[in-house]
């Protein structure tokens, strides 16, 4: 690219001169300056880039930089689909696992979970058929564990491009959720901080949750290039969410998600 720049401007330094052009100091100069121009241009563009990395990875990188200890991750991707392909998916995943059904006056739920006593992480497929046949069907497949290092990153890697081979489509919506153990030298705001300068966030806004007996403190948003889905909220792109969670012990933890959190809390 920087090749391509260089040779295809029209800087003076891409012109051929005769050599005693080049021992005038003030040319030398303007020669140098421009060179350094097309430089840091080239470096910003380079860095201006989104990464367009894989969420999970992130976030697991991120909690590995810190030294978090994981309560769980997971990964959600829903999509919407054709009734008809969504109950021959039906059919497909029921020659591979056990079905469990649930059926009320306006769809009829199947859910079918992979988990093997020796797997990571356990899958659970969910195709939501609705009874009348001109809505679309949706169909909703959670990956959930509990622990993340090198071979489990591998093992996702995996299973999520299995699923979107066979089950989804790239249009499908991914949600991702990482939950860390809190600790009595952290807060929200020192949470917030951390993943602010790890992902580089934009955009930050807090909201206080005042509904009565609710687990989570406060809610943190923002907005990250390294993630391509977003959606806006207050006219500003958000993609990231970071929740403080109190359980019922009284045990802090913080949960981080993209681009919201939908897990249940």
């Amino acid at each position: 690219m920087f090749h391509r720049i260089l040779f295809s401007s029209n800087f003076p330094i891409t012109k051929v001169r005769p050599l005693h052009a080049f021992r005038n100091p003030v040319q030398l100069k303007k020669q140098a300056f421009c060179l350094l121009l097309v430089i840091c241009f080239v470096v910003n563009q380079a860095f201006s880039l989104p990464y367009h990395a894989d969420e999970m990875e992130d976030l697991a990188a991120f909690a590995e930089e810190y030294d978090f200890a994981i309560n769980f991750w997971e990964v959600t991707m829903k999509e919407q689909l054709e009734t008809e392909r969504a109950e021959h998916l039906v059919q497909s995943l029921k020659e591979k696992y056990t079905s469990y059904e649930d059926k009320d006056e306006n769809r009829l739920k199947y859910t079918f979970e992979s988990r093997h006593k020796n797997d990571p992480f356990y899958v659970i497929y969910n195709v939501i058929l609705p009874l009348d046949k001109n809505e679309s069907a949706e169909v909703i497949i959670v990956l959930h564990g509990t622990e993340w290092d090198n071979q489990i990153s591998q093992k996702y890697q995996e299973e999520k491009k299995a699923i979107l081979k066979n089950y989804l489509t790239k249009e499908s919506q991914l949600y991702t959720c990482l939950s860390v153990q809190g600790s009595g030298i952290m807060n929200h705001d020192v949470f917030v901080n951390k993943a602010k300068m790890y992902l580089n966030i934009k955009h930050i806004s807090t909201k206080y949750d005042n509904i009565e007996n609710s687990r989570i403190e406060k809610s943190t948003y923002g907005y990250t290039k390294t993630w391509e889905q977003y959606y806006y909220m207050e006219n500003t792109p958000k993609n990231v969410q970071i929740a403080a969670v109190t359980d019922r012990q009284g045990e802090m933890s913080f949960m981080i998600g993209t681009p919201i959190l939908i897990n249940e809390y």
